[in-house]
């Protein structure tokens, strides 16, 4: 595996590269790179994850837009569940991804969580990516700083539910992102719907 900085994470397709990554043991050297060209074709054809919308808000200030996508087997495990708050295993081949975007709506980042089996059991078999723009490498593979964050949803498989269905906790937030500032957006939104900060 190979060691990379640290990041913050999330979720992408429907081709051949997704299916044989569905029985994979470990990530490629190569992956990393076929996984962005995975997270560039749901770009192009707008695979908007069921209850994500275009430039929802993302609650940090340097990223305030963020839009989930999801590959068809993310997309079918979280339908036949019956929304994402009720998967509770996504098939193996899921693929989802968050695109980070400024105050004026430039992508900034992406991350993604690529669910490939037998690759890490204790964290669910989940790849953890994140991007720059361009598509180089920030992080990929096992990233303890991301499963630490979704651990919070374990239940639903570590897979958050786009806002304002899920939100985080304000001194969560602050315990992973301590250097940077909360989108007020996001605080005003913490505040409109307690009911669905996790817990």
């Amino acid at each position: 595996m190979i060691k990379f900085k640290v990041a913050v994470l999330f979720f992408v397709t429907c081709s051949f590269p997704t299916i044989a990554w569905a029985n994979a043991e470990a990530p490629s050297p190569m992956g990393s790179k076929i996984l962005w060209e995975e997270i560039q074709t749901l770009q192009k054809n707008h695979a908007i994850m069921p209850g994500s919308t275009p430039f929802q808000l993302g609650s940090r200030t340097v990223d305030p837009y963020t839009v989930d996508l999801a590959n068809p087997l993310a997309i079918s495990s979280i339908e036949k569940a019956g929304g994402i708050l009720k998967v509770t295993r996504y098939s193996n081949g899921s693929l989802v991804v968050k695109e980070n975007y400024n105050a004026h709506k430039q992508l900034v980042g992406v991350t993604a969580m690529l669910k490939a089996a037998k690759f890490d059991p204790s964290d669910r078999n989940w790849i953890m990516a994140a991007y720059d723009p361009t598509g180089k490498v920030l992080a990929y593979g096992k990233v303890g700083s991301c499963i630490a964050c979704h651990v919070l949803v374990r239940h639903q498989d570590l897979v958050f539910a786009p806002p304002p269905t899920q939100l985080l906790p304000i001194t969560t937030w602050k315990a992973f992102f301590s250097k940077q500032e909360m989108n007020p957006a996001y605080v005003a939104l913490i505040h409109k719907h307690p009911e669905a900060v996790v817990q």
